[in-house]
C-alpha cells in the first residue's frame, strides 16, 4: 500500500527550519550583544562615577585649602571659579585615564558640566557645586544587526557628585536649644529671662521646640534671624527682630561630634593655668568663687558629669584651632558633653571672664548667666535647652571661624 504525499505539504520543514534559526539568532543575540552592551554600559558607568568622585575630589580640597567656607560662599567670587576649575580638570583626567574622552561644559553627548548654586532647604540655604558626568557610548553589535538596521546598541549613563562646602554647626546658629517639645512652664527651649539684654552678633537664635521670655529681657540679635519650630510665648520680653516660625527642625547631624580620646587625659579638675590639649573630666566639673582658670587651645570634655561654674569664678579659655592638628582636642570645641550625658551645665563667670569656641551639650540643659563683658562669650552654644540672661547684660559673639565646623563634605547622588 502507498502514502500519498499531496503536492501542497512540500517545504513544511525547511518554513520550521528558517523560524526556529531566526529565533536561535534571537536568542544569540541578546545573549552575546546584550551581554556586550550591558558590560560597557558597567564599564560607561564605572568611568562616570569615577571622574565625578575625582573632580568632587579636586574642587573639595581647593574649597578647604583655600578656606571658602559656607559663611563666604558666592558663586560669582574667584575662589569658587578656580574650585569649579579644579574639579572640571581632575574630571576629565580622571576620564582620560579610563580610556574615555570627555569635553568640558558640555553633557549633550560625552562631558562634564561643573555648576554652582545655592537653594532654600526648610532652615538653611544649602550651598553647593555639582559635578555632572554625562557619557553616550556605542556597541558594535555581532548579531543583532542582521535582525534590525542599526549596527550598534547605545548606552547613556550619567554621574552627579554634590560638595557640600566646610559649615559650623546647627547652620550657623549661635544659641540652639534641640528639645523639640512645645513651652511647659519655664524650662523647654530657649528661654531669656532675668531683666537684661542678650546680644547675639552673628548667628541667630533657634529652638527645635519652644522660644520664650521670663520677666522683662530684651534679646537683640543683629546679622541673624530668631527662630523656633513648635511655640512661642513672648512673655514680657522684647525681641528684635521678631521670632519667625521655621519649618524644619535642626537634624542630629548638625551637632555631631567625634568622641576624643581620653587614654592619658583625665584630670578631677580645672585650676590656674592650662597647657593645650584636651582635658577629660572625670566625674562633675566645678570651679568655685574666686578660682582662675586660664588655658589657650584647650578641649574640655565632661562625659558622665555636671559642669558648675560660680559666680566670680574667672575664665580665661579659648578653643584650639585646627592648623596644625590638635589632635586628640576638637578643634573649634571648648565645652563637650556627649548627647548621653544629661547633667546640667551652668556657667557664671566675671567682667574678667571670656570663653572662645563651641559649647556643645545635646542632652543638658545649659544656662549661661551675663556678666556684662563685651567679649565674654564668643562661642556658639548647643544644649536641649538654654537658658540665658540674669541681672547683666550678655553678650554671645559668634565668628564661625572661632567655632567648630563640619568639614566640607561630598556625595555620589545620582
Amino acid at each position: 500500500m502507498r502514502t500519498m504525499h499531496h503536492q501542497s505539504e512540500k517545504g513544511q520543514a525547511v518554513i520550521f527550519l528558517i523560524l526556529g534559526l531566526t529565533i536561535f539568532m534571537g536568542f544569540l543575540a541578546l545573549a552575546i550583544d546584550g551581554g556586550m552592551v550591558y558590560a560597557d554600559r558597567r564599564n560607561a558607568q564605572n568611568v562616570a562615577d569615577s571622574a565625578a568622585l575625582a573632580g568632587a575630589a579636586a574642587a573639595s580640597l581647593y574649597l578647604e585649602d583655600h578656606q571658602i567656607y559656607y559663611n563666604s560662599w558666592d558663586c560669582d567670587s574667584w575662589g569658587i571659579y578656580h574650585a569649579k576649575v579644579a574639579g572640571l580638570d581632575a574630571a576629565i583626567n580622571r576620564a582620560a585615564a579610563n580610556n574615555m574622552a570627555i569635553d568640558a561644559d558640555n553633557t549633550d553627548l560625552n562631558g562634564v558640566l561643573v555648576t554652582c548654586g545655592q537653594q532654600f532647604n526648610g532652615t538653611y540655604t544649602e550651598r553647593f557645586i555639582d559635578i555632572t558626568v554625562d557619557i553616550s557610548q556605542a556597541t558594535t553589535t555581532t548579531f543583532a544587526h542582521l535582525l534590525m538596521s542599526d549596527e550598534s546598541l547605545s548606552n547613556h549613563v550619567v554621574a552627579v557628585t554634590r560638595i557640600h562646602p566646610r559649615m559650623p554647626m546647627a547652620f550657623g546658629n549661635a544659641i540652639v536649644a534641640l528639645n523639640p517639645a512645645g513651652c511647659s512652664g519655664n524650662s523647654n527651649g530657649i528661654v531669656i529671662h532675668g531683666n537684661a539684654t542678650v546680644y547675639v552678633d552673628g548667628g541667630g537664635a533657634f529652638s527645635n521646640g519652644c522660644l520664650q521670655g521670663n520677666g522683662q529681657p530684651v534679646m537683640d540679635v543683629t546679622n541673624g534671624t530668631i527662630a523656633y519650630i513648635e511655640d512661642f510665648n513672648p512673655g514680657n520680653a522684647d525681641w528684635e527682630p521678631a521670632p519667625i516660625q521655621a519649618t524644619a527642625p535642626i537634624p542630629a547631624e548638625q551637632y555631631a561630634l567625634p568622641e576624643p580620646d581620653c587614654t592619658g587625659h583625665w584630670v578631677s579638675s580645672l585650676d590656674g593655668t592650662l597647657d593645650p590639649g584636651l582635658y577629660c573630666i572625670s566625674g562633675d566639673l566645678k570651679i568655685n568663687a574666686n578660682k582662675t582658670v586660664v588655658g589657650h587651645g584647650v578641649t574640655i570634655y565632661i562625659p558622665n558629669g555636671k559642669v558648675q561654674i560660680n559666680g566670680n569664678a574667672t575664665l580665661q579659655l579659648t578653643a584650639p584651632v585646627a592648623n596644625p592638628d590638635p589632635s586628640p582636642a576638637i578643634p573649634g570645641v571648648l565645652f563637650y558633653m556627649p548627647p548621653s550625658n544629661s547633667n546640667t551645665m551652668k556657667i557664671n563667670g566675671t567682667s574678667d571672664s571670656y570663653l572662645q569656641g563651641s559649647i556643645i551639650a545635646p542632652g543638658a540643659d545649659i544656662e549661661i548667666l551675663g556678666t556684662g563683658a563685651v567679649n565674654g562669650y564668643r562661642t556658639q552654644v548647643i544644649g536641649w535647652n538654654v537658658r540665658v540672661g540674669g541681672t547683666a547684660d550678655t553678650f554671645v559673639l559668634f565668628n564661625a571661624n572661632d567655632q567648630y565646623s563640619k568639614p566640607t563634605t561630598m556625595e555620589l547622588f545620582r
